[in-house]
């Protein structure tokens, strides 16, 4: 997935930033995958990543997702929410973590190597 970013010039920035969710394989779980929300903050020379939370989509949700069906558009799942702010994570919290906070988590998590470079 990092490797499809494109890399484009824009004015004077310093980053470039990618923000992207979706499944991984984890066979010690039921369904055999869990979701995160990825970033990637690129310099010009390096790349930046960081990871948010995980967690289990209900089987049949995983299930149509790998048929191609894009889980935004599962309103009988979800309602009609989980193309918005709340997020598919919203409706299987019971809005308890929206997706907004995984995509900053996966930000924050990506600008560990940036801000702490004296570490690194």
């Amino acid at each position: 997935m990092l490797m499809s970013m494109r890399r484009k010039e824009h004015g004077t920035c310093s980053y470039g930033v990618g923000i992207e969710a979706g499944m991984y394989e984890v066979p010690e779980v039921e369904t055999g995958y869990m979701d995160a929300s990825i970033c990637a903050i690129y310099d010009g020379k390096d790349y930046y990543i960081g990871f948010s939370p995980s967690f289990e989509y209900p089987k049949t949700v995983v299930d149509r997702v790998l048929q191609g069906e894009e889980l935004g558009y599962m309103e009988d799942v979800f309602g009609s929410t989980a193309k918005g702010r709340k997020g598919a994570i919203g409706v299987l919290t019971a809005g308890r973590v929206y997706r907004d906070e995984l995509e900053e988590y996966a930000v924050i998590m990506a600008l560990t190597k940036i801000v702490s470079k004296d570490v690194y």
